[in-house]
């Protein structure tokens, strides 16, 4: 057994000597030298002269960037006063109301002067966020010619009511510079505007029921509140003639058949110097309120106003 064992390991050993052997030789073996009467190759491949970098086909030429002087869309707070005209809301009988008495009525009283409010912050180089506010009320007295049914409350024809009215717009929107157009020193961008809105309007009516002399029995109040969130969508475009004077517009709006309907225009021009700038323009709103419910409330809002705005950085 021992005399096999050391057979085998003489053979692996031989074997694995003469492998190395044949390796060494293959390494050493020269190259073949030229036959009598032949010279060796001894060309130079030829040098070849150095290329210029040539750009990239993906890469841009610089681009020309829209101006920051005197845009508007500076970090900044303004208070505007707004003198509406246009109609007050008109309450409407919906699809939603069962009683069979009309629910149809008109306010008397004209829309009364509103205040509010603008908040500006840039968000991105193109990007603005602007969250806006304002309220408008007004009272008035009228008189209920047919019997009515208004939010619930039974009124008799020919009573004395007392009536107030307010209504609430809020507005939060992203503007993005989508595109714009230099000549000289003015600069005009068109901006899509991205919104979501909040309409309200408070009713109230108040019925005075008297007796057969005259003398006042009771006052029974009809109240409701009509609201609705809405997404809107739309352009603005504006137009810087100096760093002093600008003037811009906007116009946005959403609609659904047989639903709420929502439509905001303004425009206005704006002097400014350093911190302070002052708008003067106009504004119109359109709503309506959701129509499928018992009642609803329709309406328009016009008029110019003027407004104050500070921007934190001096310009």
């Amino acid at each position: 057994m021992k005399s096999s064992l050391k057979t085998v390991l003489l053979c692996l050993l031989l074997a694995a000597a003469a492998g190395w052997a044949q390796n060494q030789a293959a390494a050493q073996t020269p190259a073949p030298t030229p036959a009598p009467g032949q010279t060796p190759d001894q060309t130079v491949p030829p040098a070849t002269a150095p290329t210029a970098a040539t750009p990239s086909a993906t890469l841009r030429p610089p681009q020309e960037v829209s101006s920051k002087v005197n845009t508007g869309t500076g970090l900044s707070g303004e208070v505007y006063y707004w003198l509406p005209r246009g109609s007050a809301p008109l309450v409407k009988g919906g699809a939603g109301d069962t009683t069979g008495e009309p629910g149809d009525f008109k306010y008397l009283s004209k829309p009364g002067a509103a205040f509010g409010a603008m908040l500006i912050i840039p968000v991105s180089p193109n990007g603005t966020l602007r969250g806006s506010y304002f309220q408008d009320q007004s009272t008035g007295f009228s008189v209920a010619t047919p019997n009515l049914n208004l939010f619930g409350q039974t009124i008799t024809g020919g009573d004395l009511l007392a009536t107030r009215y307010r209504i609430e717009a809020f507005k939060l929107s992203y503007d993005y510079l989508t595109y714009f157009w230099k000549r000289g020193d003015a600069e005009i961008r068109l901006k899509t505007l991205y919104e979501v809105q909040r309409i309200s309007v408070s009713n109230e009516v108040d019925d005075f029921q008297m007796d057969s002399s005259g003398d006042l029995v009771n006052i029974n109040p009809a109240t409701a509140t009509k609201s609705f969130f809405f997404p809107t969508f739309g352009l603005g475009i504006e137009h810087t003639l100096s760093s002093h004077f600008r003037w811009e517009a906007r116009a946005s709006g959403f609609a659904l058949p047989h639903k709420q309907v929502l439509g905001d225009l303004e425009a206005s021009v704006a002097f400014r110097v350093k911190h302070f700038e002052l708008l003067a323009g106009g504004r119109y709103l359109h709503y309506k309120t959701n129509p499928q419910a018992d009642q609803y409330d329709i309406g328009s809002l016009w008029g110019p106003y003027v407004g104050l705005r500070y921007y934190w950085k001096k310009q």
